[in-house]
């Protein structure tokens, strides 16, 4: 496989290459794609296009996103030129007042931190590019249908680097599937890569449709489980050498609600994931949602002092544990997102590999609260990003 694997020069890369961009190449056919679609154009496109607004108990809240807009609009977070966009550094083009210093608590310049270089997101990558795998498609009732092909792809990864990749639907991390616990979800699953494949969730379901056995190449299989419990698990291939599987890009998110559903909460969803660019067993690159630093040029937007859910997963291979570390806040952690009450509140939240945890706090004022893993050797290699509070 190393040979499908290249590291490019900033310099050398394609401007033309297109982006990954989920609204494109993940249809995820089926209802649950038509609720995200309608999500994301309720969220105004690229302005608010990583809000994350999808609402615990029904379909996304038009009044919450007014009221984000609205807010935005009458106080634009300082260092911004228009009250669309969060401050970013004079070096992205927007004016500050004192480029290199802080400004309204917000890091503008040089105090913005010694991220990016050849870890950092492409250069043309468009600021909806994650949108798909950011919002959480809307809560449903009764039985969910998706269709997933996999499909082998060039990924770009980073500013500097590029992945011969399997995906499950075109994209890095693959398509959110969300379901009540109870109900049915039915995977009409294809291969359309050379190898073997197959998909496997975590939860609790039969046997029978466990989906170790292997899809070989041009086949095609159904999957039907239960979903359960309620909570956020992983889906992933289980074909071996499993690890290889995982680390070129097979893997996804399940989110399962329970009956009646949630409180209502603004939701984002983030999976962390690791890439080994030269097959030595150690990962060179990280991401959350799949490409290196995107949350750093694009922060996350969500409306102050407003109730946040956040579905974490972590779905790297060859580093045994890694960590979701929220700067200037706490946070309510669930374990897998099981349960009605919190386990405990914390700032760190250690997770081994394909751990995961549904994670509950309020930005309580405006300004960019920092995200990253613990272990700092990841963060510095693209999974660093903020949320900015507006």
């Amino acid at each position: 496989m190393t040979e499908e694997v290249e590291e490019t020069p900033a310099d050398d890369i394609d401007a033309t290459a297109d982006p990954v961009d989920p609204s494109t190449t993940a249809d995820g056919r089926g209802r649950r794609r038509l609720g995200r679609r309608q999500a994301l154009r309720s969220l105004g496109g690229g302005g608010l296009s990583v809000l994350g607004g999808g609402m615990a108990i029904g379909a996304v809240s038009t009044h919450a996103i007014t009221h984000a807009q609205d807010a935005q609009a009458a106080a634009p977070v300082a260092g911004a030129t228009e009250a669309g966009h969060v401050a970013h550094s004079a070096a992205d083009g927007y004016a500050t007042v004192n480029p290199g210093a802080m400004s309204a608590e917000l890091p503008v310049g040089a105090a913005a931190g010694p991220y990016g270089g050849p870890y950092a997101a492409p250069e043309d990558v468009a600021e909806a590019a994650l949108d798909g795998v950011t919002v959480p498609p809307p809560p449903t009732t009764g039985t969910v249908e998706v269709e997933i092909d996999v499909v082998e792809r060039s990924h770009r990864i980073s500013r500097s680097h590029t992945l011969q990749a399997w995906t499950y639907n075109g994209t890095v991390p693959g398509p959110i599937i969300r379901a009540t616990e109870g109900e049915t979800i039915r995977v009409r699953f294809r291969n359309a890569t050379g190898h073997h494949h197959n998909l496997h969730f975590h939860g609790r379901h039969s046997p029978f449709h466990d989906g170790w056995e292997p899809v070989p190449p041009g086949g095609e299989t159904v999957y039907e489980i239960t979903a359960g419990p309620a909570g956020v698990h992983p889906y992933h291939c289980h074909t071996m050498p499993i690890d290889r599987h995982i680390a070129r890009g097979l893997y996804g998110m399940l989110v399962v609600d329970p009956p009646g559903g949630r409180p209502p909460a603004h939701e984002v969803a983030l999976l962390l994931s690791g890439f080994d660019l030269d097959e030595d067993g150690r990962n060179e690159v990280y991401a959350w949602n799949g490409i290196a630093g995107f949350y750093e040029k694009f922060p996350i937007k969500l409306p102050a002092g407003e109730p946040v859910r956040a579905y974490v997963v972590n779905a790297t291979e060859f580093d045994p544990v890694a960590s979701f570390h929220l700067h200037a806040e706490t946070f309510d952690v669930y374990p897998a997102g099981i349960g009605e009450s919190p386990a405990f509140t914390h700032d760190v939240v250690t997770l081994g590999q394909m751990d995961r945890a549904i994670l509950e706090f309020t930005l309580s004022e405006r300004g960019r609260y920092m995200f990253h893993p613990h272990q700092h050797a990841i963060a510095h290699r693209g999974a660093m990003g903020w949320f900015a509070a507006i």
